[in-house]
């Protein structure tokens, strides 16, 4: 039964992951997707009286036990059975999860030792920097331009590059003789079916063509679960653009935001990303 433990999809913001996402959940009936369930826990923990403080990091925090109970709870649902209503056969869970929220919301990445993590299969997504942080900071204006429509506030932060904290997941998973499957972006928007074959055979599941197309719609997956509008909307935002899509291809082609002139602070954080990137990308597949 190995090859029907848990799929872990760690990626970074802007990495095409919601994009990755749509070919497994046009397999509803044999995948269940589980979508950044760290993202509300995160966004707690920075609003929290003690990150007011100064205290962002979950092993500071003053009441350790609220990490350690919301994350294996976090990791029991992952674990949980799900099945499929028609047959009642059990679905196999792909959990996706950006790296820079995965940190915030664990105490400490030995924390990442819990058995119910180590036994999954995992796999990274990776984006050149130069793409994937100028997105991010597309993005971000993108959501300040509608700020007197919604009534929301936004700004783009370079710590949210998301690189340095899945180099950091990536190597303590190495370490301790794991594998894990790495796919670049450019390379799955380029040959999609090819790339999409090769990750299939890697996490033993057979590849069907029905995951290269799919319906332009709202994906339920993508909402937002916590009862903060800002974010629900914010959410809604970031992800319109693999919603919108049909296809990898048609996704980059068609849905990116224009470009733009960038300020100092992108070109710093892409040169800061960069090494990170360079690294985990000698690993794909």
């Amino acid at each position: 039964m190995s090859e029907r433990k848990p799929i872990f999809l760690l990626s970074h913001p802007r990495s095409t992951s919601h994009a990755f996402l749509r070919p497994f959940l046009q397999r509803s009936q044999e995948f269940h997707v589980f979508n950044e369930p760290f993202l509300e826990f995160c966004l707690d923990i920075e609003n929290s009286k003690d990150v007011k403080n100064g205290v962002a990091d979950p092993s500071k925090h003053s009441d350790l036990s609220l990490f350690t109970t919301k994350v294996l709870s976090i990791f029991d649902d992952v674990w949980k059975t799900y099945n499929d209503e028609s047959s009642n056969k059990p679905k196999r869970i792909f959990w996706h999860e950006h790296s820079v929220f995965l940190l915030k919301g664990i105490p400490g990445i030995s924390f990442l030792s819990n058995p119910q993590f180590l036994e999954m299969t995992h796999t990274f997504l990776i984006r050149n920097p130069e793409k994937s942080i100028k997105s991010l900071y597309k993005a971000a204006n993108f959501i300040i331009a509608k700020n007197d429509e919604f009534g929301i506030n936004a700004s783009f932060d370079k710590n949210r590059g998301g690189l340095t904290q899945s180099k950091q997941i990536f190597d303590f998973l190495k370490d301790l003789n794991k594998q894990p499957i790495v796919i670049d972006s450019d390379d799955i928007i380029n040959d999609p079916k090819g790339i999409l074959k090769k990750y299939c055979e890697l996490i033993g599941e057979e590849f069907k063509e029905e995951m290269i197309q799919w319906e332009a719609k709202p994906i339920n997956e993508f909402r937002f679960k916590g009862a903060n509008t800002t974010y629900t909307i914010i959410s809604e935002l970031m992800v319109r653009n693999a919603e919108n899509s049909t296809g990898f291809n048609k996704f980059i082609n068609k849905y990116e935001y224009p470009e733009i002139e960038y300020p100092q602070i992108v070109y710093d954080a892409i040169t800061e990303s960069k090494p990170y990137y360079d690294y985990l990308y000698q690993f794909k597949i």
